[in-house]
């Protein structure tokens, strides 16, 4: 089962969008979400992290920080709360 880290400013909205995404996989992936402060505590196990996009600019120092796969959420698929279309991102990048 693959591992992905969402994080944010403070997790709240992500920690929605995790649950969806989550729901989406049917149980082929465990999604947590973090504030942007406190993600680096929880890195191990971790296959991919995806950035919201209010903080994507932080993406490369995510990246350098944990040498982990990094990608930027899209700001729509973001916005719409869209799980599906998120888990189907992910997919893409890691062969869900």
């Amino acid at each position: 089962m693959k591992n992905i880290m969402l994080i944010c400013n403070a997790g709240m909205s992500t920690g929605i969008l995790a649950k969806k995404i989550q729901a989406a996989a049917n149980g082929s992936l465990t999604v947590h979400a973090y504030a942007e402060a406190e993600y680096e505590e929880y890195l191990d196990g971790v296959d991919l992290i995806l950035v919201s996009p209010q903080i994507r600019f932080m993406a490369d120092e995510i990246k350098a920080k944990s040498g982990k796969t990094v990608s930027v959420i899209a700001p729509q698929k973001y916005g719409m709360m869209d799980g599906q279309g998120i888990y189907q991102d992910i997919q893409n990048q890691i062969g869900v």
